[in-house]
């Protein structure tokens, strides 16, 4: 079991860490917690999540142009 600290999982998403915690909180992606209370993720997480979500990304891309 890998564990990674919330800044390389924001890095390796591409996102903040404070996006990160506001996933915790709504329980998007849970954080496990040390005995100290500091969260941590594990690798087989990080690819649950991912794999989730590139199964569902049937995104539209939208281009706007001003003229």
């Amino acid at each position: 079991m890998t564990v990674l600290k919330p800044k390389d999982v924001a890095d390796r998403l591409g996102i903040t860490t404070r996006t990160l915690q506001t996933w915790d909180r709504k329980g998007i992606l849970k954080a496990k917690r040390s005995p100290t209370n500091r969260r941590f993720y594990t690798e087989d997480q990080i690819n649950q999540y991912l794999n989730k979500n590139s199964l569902s990304s049937n995104k539209k891309q939208v281009a706007y142009a001003r003229v």
